[in-house]
């Protein structure tokens, strides 16, 4: 009976380091709600991604595919791309292919247009053709103390 209990106190001490173990994991982890409105229509997801990994999803009823990821380094900064089934969809201000946010702010729509991609120093005007929404949900303090290279949070 002894073995059974002292058996059953490590396979308990076991699964909670563990369970430990992948919290520390997931606490790196970053979640993103993303909409888009367009004369289209509207459409919008979440995901759940992790740091220094592209993270896509598609907006099937706009044609719409939409990826981020967040870069590691001494400040924290969002990478996101928009693309469209129309070659000549998305662009961002200024003709960009894709924007750098800081995802610590408060949302603001993101206007996004179709044309064709800024090259050299002419100068491109397209048009506008709708507006991303992004809300980022960050671990606590990520955006005082990013992750390293590493994925995770120093001290």
């Amino acid at each position: 009976m002894r073995s059974y209990a002292r058996n059953l106190t490590a396979a308990c001490l076991g699964l909670v380091g563990i369970l430990l173990s992948t919290n520390v994991v997931l606490a790196a982890d970053f979640s993103v709600d993303f909409g888009a409105d367009t004369e289209q229509g509207r459409d919008a997801g979440s995901l759940d991604c992790r740091f220094g990994q592209v993270c896509s999803a598609r907006m099937e009823s706009l044609g719409l595919t939409f990826s981020v990821d967040i870069f590691k380094g001494d400040s924290l900064r969002a990478h996101v791309r928009l693309y469209g089934h129309d070659p000549g969809c998305c662009y961002f201000a200024d003709a960009a292919g894709s924007i750098t946010i800081d995802p610590s702010k408060p949302p603001s729509p993101v206007p996004f247009f179709k044309g064709a991609r800024a090259r050299g120093g002419l100068f491109v005007q397209n048009e506008r053709v709708g507006a991303l929404y992004l809300k980022f949900r960050l671990p606590r303090g990520a955006a005082k103390n990013p992750p390293g290279k590493d994925g995770k949070f120093g001290i």
